[in-house]
């Protein structure tokens, strides 16, 4: 299996929250994990957030940046292209997708492969990807 995943199937690998257990359990499966090159900016806004937010405190924040760092290390990376920015816009407008989940989606496309699941906790990216005909696991 080839595990797209999106920020939001990431993070859950970083910080404990209800999706973690099938974010850790389909990262473990897959042989072969890939995301866009802004997963990694993506998720350290999200710690951040949850730092903010208290839902982590500092040390957490930390520690789970460090593990970002050694996830992305491992993640066979998709470059952001013009014609992948050019598709997503496209997605983006075809299926009321918010920009950086049409990057996803987009990127996610770029696979070619059957064997590929779309690993997200966001409701719209995964109907999206379902009509595309691409397979899912909501986290």
């Amino acid at each position: 299996m080839i595990a797209y995943f999106d920020t939001s199937a990431i993070v859950p690998l970083l910080v404990e929250e209800v999706g973690s257990e099938r974010a850790n359990l389909l990262w473990n499966q897959a042989d072969r994990v890939a995301a866009v090159r802004l997963i990694y900016a993506e998720g350290r806004a999200a710690l951040g957030m949850a730092y903010r937010l208290a839902c982590i405190d500092l040390e957490a924040l930390r520690t789970a940046v460090h593990e970002l760092d050694q996830l992305y290390k491992q993640i066979d990376i998709i470059e952001v292209t013009d014609n992948l920015v050019q598709r997503a816009g496209a997605l983006a407008e075809d299926y009321s997708l918010r920009g950086y989940d049409a990057i996803h989606l987009a990127a996610a496309e770029t696979l070619c492969d059957e064997d590929v699941v779309l690993v997200a906790g966001d409701g719209s990216l995964c109907n999206a990807a379902e009509i595309l005909g691409l397979n899912i696991a909501r986290i």
